[in-house]
């Protein structure tokens, strides 16, 4: 089949989840013929151009200064179409640009399936007359912005009521739906209750992240991710503040390491705690994860699968996490990770843990079975490829070339 995909950057970085996500699934899809088009930094287009030549069969990268942020995004096209030159943080000159090579890559090009990849990227895939459209949206953005409403904050509540308006808008547009989580999925489906929406969980490398022989560093324990993405800030705050006091009451020598890039002010500070290790970037997080007796995941916003739950335990490293840090893993506690809500009780399964080594050689060997079971990329490509199949089905004719996208302005 022809697939066109719209990203919302190029799937190279492998430090972000999207991309992550990207690079896994279309490597796997190459049996298809695949175009990408996706906005890019002109300075990095080559390098971006050069990485992507084994990904995909086209790659269109439409020069952009700054990232598409994740709602202001979606207005930029209306934007650019009525000619406002700037709005703040939107960019609708970039829009204008991007939507014109997405016009000229249609009419070169008859496509079985467009598969748009994230939110904001949705605006510009809309209005395509086309028969079968996917959104991939990974996590549901609702979702997100209803989770982090906090009483007395009117910011946090206004952007749930936008959120909820611009995805609502946005999934009806389309004619199948991706989510990672089932949580995620039951939003969309309330949202569009006609549209077909799949859970299609992430996967892992797990050949890449396996078990290291590496001796485990007493007493100590990991988190990792992305240090400036505010619910791993706010999860590792809450350890710090909430559930770390009461590990050291009985275990007054315990060690935090907190191993991911770009750490906000307030996760830099907590180096100044001289059991605590804040280590900025890192080239390979695997040995941190390999020598920490436990990962902890306390996510306390956020929704999704987190791809730093299954790294850990494609390592056989036992995991503490929260009920949104497990979130549509199938899991059972004290098999395959442990589930802990309460500071007191996250606290007390730590120790436990801590102090077991046989329950956490136990534990993490039942967390890798279960990744190679059940939560491999190529079971998450097997599922787009049948969605793909589905979609390009149900179209019952042959898209007629050109496509005509309208531009807001031609009637």
């Amino acid at each position: 089949m022809n697939i066109l995909v719209i990203d919302r950057s190029p799937p190279c970085n492998l430090l972000q989840g999207n991309a992550l996500i990207g690079q896994h699934v279309f490597r796997r899809l190459r049996h298809h013929h695949l175009t990408l088009i996706c906005p890019a930094p002109a300075e990095q287009i080559e390098r971006y151009r050069t990485e992507l030549a084994d990904l995909f069969d086209v790659v269109h990268l439409v020069p952009r200064d700054g990232a598409v942020s994740a709602l202001v995004g979606m207005v930029e096209p209306t934007l650019g179409r009525l000619g406002v030159a700037r709005a703040g943080s939107a960019n609708p000159a970039a829009a204008r640009a991007f939507a014109a090579q997405l016009r000229q890559v249609l009419r070169e090009r008859a496509f079985d399936v467009i598969h748009t990849r994230q939110l904001p990227m949705a605006a510009f895939s809309a209005s395509i007359p086309h028969p079968a459209k996917l959104l991939e949206l990974i996590d549901s953005e609702t979702l997100q912005a209803a989770r982090r409403v906090r009483p007395g904050a009117p910011k946090t509540q206004l952007r749930a009521t936008v959120a909820r308006a611009m995805e609502q808008r946005a999934v009806q547009k389309f004619h199948a739906c991706t989510t990672v989580a089932e949580a995620d999925a039951q939003v969309i489906r309330g949202l569009a209750p006609n549209l077909p929406v799949y859970v299609t969980p992430n996967g892992v490398d797990a050949t890449y992240f396996s078990p290291l022989s590496l001796p485990e560093q007493p007493d100590t324990v990991v988190f990792t991710g992305a240090m400036s993405f505010p619910p791993n800030v706010t999860a590792v705050l809450h350890y710090y503040r909430n559930i770390l006091p009461l590990v050291r009451k009985e275990l007054p020598q315990v060690r935090l390491i907190v191993a991911g890039r770009d750490p906000a002010p307030e996760i830099a500070a907590l180096a100044n705690d001289p059991f605590v290790t804040v280590t900025g970037f890192v080239e390979d997080i695997r040995p941190w994860l390999a020598q920490s007796c436990v990962m902890i995941c306390p996510m306390t916003s956020g929704s999704g699968i987190k791809n730093k739950v299954l790294e850990a335990m494609a390592m056989a490293r036992p995991v503490v996490a929260t009920t949104l840090g497990m979130e549509a893993l199938e899991v059972t506690n004290w098999r395959e990770l442990v589930v802990a809500d309460h500071p007191a009780e996250f606290a007390a399964a730590l120790l436990r843990l801590l102090r077991d080594s046989a329950e956490r050689q136990r534990i993490g060997a039942a967390g890798r079975e279960l990744v190679l079971r059940r939560y491999t990329w190529d079971a998450c490509a097997a599922s787009y490829d049948a969605i793909y199949t589905q979609l390009a089905a149900r179209r019952n004719y042959t898209v007629p070339a050109p496509v005509y996208v309208p531009d807001g302005r031609s009637k």
